[in-house]
C-alpha cells in the first residue's frame, strides 16, 4: 500500500456556542475550536501584541525549545492565523477576517481535492454502471457538451461545491445554456431548479464543479 504524505493537519473540534456576550469569551472560544491549547494560544497574543516574532523570539518569550516553538508558529500558520516572510511571523489580520479569509478558503480548499479526487477514480472504478464521458471541468466538458447540443438536448450529472455555503452537491439535470468564455453552463435540475455551473475562475456561478458527466439526452427537433 503506498504510504501518505501529509502536508499540512487541521484539528477543528464542535464545541457547543457561547450564550454570553464576553468578546474575551468568544474570541477564546474561536481559538479552541481550532484546536488550539492554552500555550498555542497565548502564543498567538503574544504574536498579536509584536509587529513580528521569530522563532526565536518564541523560545525566548515561553522558555521552549526551538524545535516546539516552530511547531507553534507553523500550526497558527496553517490554520490561517499568522503569516510568514521568511523568518518573521506576524499578524495580517484580526481573528474574524482571518477565519474567513484565510482558515476557511485552506480548509475548503482541501475538502473540494478529496471530494474531486475520490469522485473521480470512483466513476473512473464503476465506469461500467455509469454512462456518458467523465470530465474534471467545465472547460474540459463544454466541447462535447456543444457537440451533443447539436443533436439532443445533453445531460450532465454534476458532483462538486456550493460557493456560498461549501456544501458538497451532486445533482443531475440538462444543459439549458454555454458560456465558453466563463468556462460555465446553465443546468436545469431534476426538481426544475436552474444552477449556474463552472469552474475555480468562473464568475458568478453557484456551483464550482469537481466531476462532470456528460451524456446524450433526448433528440432535438
Amino acid at each position: 500500500m503506498q504510504e501518505f504524505e501529509i502536508l499540512a493537519e487541521w484539528r477543528i473540534y464542535r464545541i457547543k456556542p457561547l450564550t454570553t456576550e464576553s468578546k474575551d469569551e468568544i474570541r477564546e472560544w474561536a481559538l479552541r475550536s481550532l484546536g488550539l491549547d492554552d500555550l498555542e494560544r497565548r502564543v498567538y497574543d503574544y504574536i498579536n501584541s509584536r509587529n513580528t516574532v521569530t522563532v526565536e523570539d518564541i523560545v525566548s518569550e515561553f522558555k521552549l525549545e526551538k524545535e516546539n516553538a516552530r511547531e507553534i508558529l507553523d500550526k497558527l500558520y496553517t490554520v490561517g492565523l499568522v503569516e510568514k516572510i521568511g523568518k518573521a511571523y506576524y499578524i495580517e489580520y484580526p481573528l474574524g477576517e482571518a477565519l474567513i479569509k484565510k482558515t476557511l478558503p485552506r480548509i475548503m480548499e482541501v475538502l473540494k481535492t478529496i471530494a474531486k479526487v475520490y469522485s473521480s477514480r470512483n466513476i473512473h472504478i464503476f465506469s461500467k454502471s455509469v454512462r456518458g464521458k467523465s470530465f474534471n471541468s467545465v472547460r474540459e466538458a463544454i466541447p462535447y457538451i456543444k457537440y451533443l447540443k447539436d443533436v439532443s438536448v445533453p445531460k450532465v450529472r454534476i458532483i462538486g461545491s456550493h460557493v456560498y455555503s461549501g456544501d458538497i452537491v451532486e445533482f443531475e439535470g440538462i444543459v439549458d445554456n454555454i458560456d465558453p468564455e466563463n468556462h460555465s453552463i446553465t443546468v436545469i435540475s431534476n426538481i426544475g431548479e436552474e444552477l449556474e455551473v463552472g469552474d475555480s475562475n468562473s464568475k458568478g456561478i453557484d456551483i464550482e464543479a469537481s466531476t462532470i458527466i456528460v451524456e446524450e439526452g433526448e433528440k432535438s427537433g
